[in-house]
């Protein structure tokens, strides 16, 4: 049986972001980390891939330059109904973000976490999380590891949270696709739309169409999300408004996915346990996962660093830094701004709000829903 001190489970953003602030703020517990990923890199990962400005800020604290990975900056986020709404132009960066391919930013920060000694293993899927008076037991298809601390950072299905809380988390939803430029489209190609008709046709949720570039190559990453329990409609929906820009959906692979809801009341961590990332809860407004999951594994490494120091590994107080963390407050705002904005299904409740109410988005993007990783660097 191999023993760590901590091992952490995925190694996505999440993961990969707690095992690099642990080398920031503890260095001798990085170098008795492990990583354990049940892919290997690049893997197909179903996602817009819209990183926003705070989780560029979570990179460059790490040293880390996102502009080694293909992206596509949006510089307009439009945030329409029925077409009309709003224009967002970033005044400070709080607005445009950058959109990525998912397997190539995933595969990039395995690599530079390689480069800097962390150790992880690929193909190596965990069955089960066995928390035990002395530490914890992960158990693979061909052994078991041992630790003092693990670390939740894998996804939607994650065995971490099983082992943590019995409770399901509230799931959103989402259809993707990835298709060339059409020229039938009105839309920009460095912009990036937001269109919420849909929740006036009983989705609670938005249509998207991001730039990205695949291959070297210009392309569009279409989708669909609601917050809504049940998937009915949603391929409806995203066929009408591709239509409109000269798309037919049947001619393209479309994907799909689960995302776990933030909730204040969620499971974060149990004795010996964390999660972060999907595995501890997405933004329900957008369904945003890559910046938020960069953000918590600050704070993630921060507890773990804490518990060494005091031999404490009740992790009693990571809820509270959590949600009282600069991360925290705008998950808890995007809640918020769920349940207020997607309550109304009336259409002319969602052209008040997307079409003649441009100076109160701004603000609240600015201020409520953004600029986290700053406020918290702030607070440091």
């Amino acid at each position: 049986m191999e023993n760590y001190d901590v091992i952490i489970i995925g190694a996505g953003p999440a993961g990969i972001s707690t095992a690099l602030h642990l080398q920031q703020i503890a260095p001798e517990l990085a170098s008795r980390t492990l990583i354990l990923e049940k892919a290997q890199h690049p893997r197909l990962k179903p996602c817009a891939g819209g990183i926003l400005p705070d989780g560029i800020h979570v990179l460059r604290d790490l040293g880390l330059d996102c502009n080694e990975v293909p992206h596509v900056r949006a510089v307009v986020a439009n945030f329409q109904f029925e077409g009309r709404g709003v224009a967002a132009t970033a005044r400070d960066e709080s607005i445009a973000f950058i959109v990525v391919y998912r397997p190539e930013l995933d595969a990039w920060l395995v690599q530079k976490a390689r480069e800097r000694g962390l150790n992880i293993r690929e193909k190596v899927p965990v069955q089960q999380v066995l928390p035990r008076e002395s530490g914890v037991e992960v158990v693979t298809p061909d052994q078991v590891f041992r630790a003092q601390v693990v670390v939740g950072a894998d996804g939607a299905h994650s065995v971490v949270r099983r082992a943590v809380s019995k409770r399901r988390p509230r799931f959103a939803r989402t259809i993707l696709l990835w298709v060339p430029p059409s020229p039938c489209s009105s839309h920009q190609p460095d912009q990036a739309y937001f269109e919420f008709s849909c929740i006036a046709k009983g989705i609670p949720g938005y249509v998207w169409d991001f730039p990205v570039e695949l291959e070297g190559r210009p392309m569009r990453c279409w989708g669909v999300y609601t917050v809504s329990q049940s998937a009915d409609g949603m391929r409806n929906v995203l066929q009408e408004i591709m239509a409109e820009h000269g798309y037919r959906l049947e001619e393209h692979r479309l994907y799909g996915g689960i995302i776990p809801q933030f909730a204040p009341e969620g499971p974060f961590a149990a004795p010996r346990a964390l999660l972060v990332g999907d595995a501890a809860g997405v933004d329900p407004f957008y369904g945003e996962g890559i910046a938020p999951a960069l953000g918590y594994g600050r704070l993630a490494a921060l507890a773990i660093a804490d518990a060494f120091a005091r031999g404490d590994f009740s992790f009693q107080n990571y809820r509270y830094a959590l949600l009282r963390s600069e991360l925290g407050k705008t998950l808890r705002w995007r809640l918020f701004a769920t349940q207020t904005v997607y309550r109304f299904s009336s259409p002319a409740v969602q052209r008040l709000i997307w079409q003649r109410s441009g100076g109160i988005i701004h603000w609240t993007i600015e201020h409520l829903f953004t600029g986290w990783a700053r406020r918290g660097k702030r607070h440091k």
